[in-house]
């Protein structure tokens, strides 16, 4: 109804019912306010839900395993690392610390290692990325990912990202376990043997794993960097020198099998992140960008 006077051919509403022009405005205002203030918070209540706190604690998967996680940050992609044998994921943290500043990163025990469960032994590398799947799953860790693994973990990344290619933004790949073919073809010794079939500190079975990542799907397009140490990881172990021509050239190949591989090579030990801190964080966060 306007609120106009009977000159202009309406009805005038009566003086003592009606509003000031100048309340009516007023109270115009503060309405106008009042509602743009609910549409703000609501903005803000949509947003901290979205800004998910970081997953930390035990998680019992759907295949019986308990494994331990701990996410620092928020954003996306989601870093997720692994590390190499019988290692905890804290061992990590000098790089999850650096990666968390810009988005959330991951780091978790597998299950035999640290504040995690068991699991029967030997292991393959299909059992162990199972089981971070689930874990992703069950910490509601939101992807995309980027995975970056160290000697044991960079052979896990690459079984992971051939398996779910559709949750992954890139991997890293530091001092892998080499294929077991064609590595034991040359290297074969009784205890390279040994160590393929097990006889290693978290009782992976090599050659078994080797077989899964072989029969797995062609690897995806997306950035892969493998990144390997110089013949400084050998320290003075003389089959490790004879032999690091032939690894170089292995791991190589590796990330020539993948579309959008590329290859790069530090002088460090053989955990690269512990020595090159920065530069891992970097490659992590940018594969194949140098």
């Amino acid at each position: 109804m306007r609120i106009d006077s009977a000159a202009d051919g309406v009805a005038a509403i009566p003086s003592r019912k009606r509003l000031p022009i100048a309340l009516t405005i007023l109270l115009a205002v503060f309405l106008a306010l009042g509602t743009l203030g609910c549409s703000a918070s609501d903005g803000k209540s949509e947003a901290s839900a979205s800004h998910k706190k970081a997953p930390e604690g035990t998680f019992k998967l759907p295949n019986g395993r308990s494994l331990y996680m701990q996410c620092l940050g928020s954003g996306s992609p989601t870093f997720v690392l692994e590390p190499g044998e019988n290692t905890p994921g804290s061992a990590m943290s000098q790089v999850q610390i650096p990666l968390a500043r810009q988005s959330m990163a991951c780091v978790y025990d597998r299950a035999n290692v640290g504040s995690s469960g068991t699991a029967p032994t030997p292991r393959t590398a299909a059992e162990m990325v199972t089981d971070l799947h689930q874990l992703l799953d069950k910490a509601d860790v939101p992807g995309p990912y980027v995975l970056a693994g160290n000697s044991a973990g960079g052979t896990l990344v690459q079984l992971y990202a051939r398996r779910y290619p559709d949750q992954i933004k890139g991997v890293v790949a530091m001092n892998p376990v080499p294929p077991a073919d064609p590595w034991l073809k040359r290297e074969g010794t009784e205890s390279e043997q040994a160590y393929y079939r097990g006889n290693n500190d978290e009782h992976i079975d090599y050659l078994g794993s080797s077989k899964e990542l072989k029969e797995a799907s062609q690897p995806p397009h997306v950035p892969f960097e493998m990144l390997i140490s110089t013949k400084a990881q050998c320290e003075g172990y003389k089959p490790c020198l004879k032999s690091y021509d032939f690894y170089e050239q292995v791991e190589r190949d590796v990330a020539q099998q993948w579309p959008e591989g590329c290859f790069r090579e530090f002088v460090a030990s053989h955990d690269i992140y512990a020595d090159k801190t920065d530069l891992v964080a970097e490659a992590v966060k940018y594969p194949c960008v140098e």
